[in-house]
């Protein structure tokens, strides 16, 4: 797991390696996805507290040959699981919604 990294979000599936790597070296930005600022924006617009965890799943572009997303996405997507597990286990129970 990398913590610390810029991510954004985008309305677009980005597949191309020049744009990724200007992303990064403009905006420092490390990771792209496509549906965090809709869940984000929406929270926020109706006073609700909100934290997005994401798993990468692919190279954005960056990989020979096909994209590999189908290698990457369950192995991203057991990630994201335990590190959101993590995350509530250690939330102070006064923190949860019941």
């Amino acid at each position: 797991m990398v913590v610390g990294l810029r991510a954004s979000t985008a309305n677009i599936f980005i597949d191309n390696g020049p744009y990724r790597e200007f992303l990064f070296k403009h905006f420092q930005v490390a990771s792209v996805d496509e549906e965090s600022a809709a869940v984000v924006l929406t929270c926020l617009s109706n006073k609700l507290n909100v934290i997005v965890f994401r798993g990468m799943s692919d190279l954005a572009g960056s990989q020979q040959g096909e994209n590999p997303i189908a290698i990457f996405g369950p192995l991203a997507a057991r990630n994201v699981v335990k590190a959101t597990l993590e995350f509530i286990k250690r939330l102070p129970k006064s923190a949860l919604v019941t």
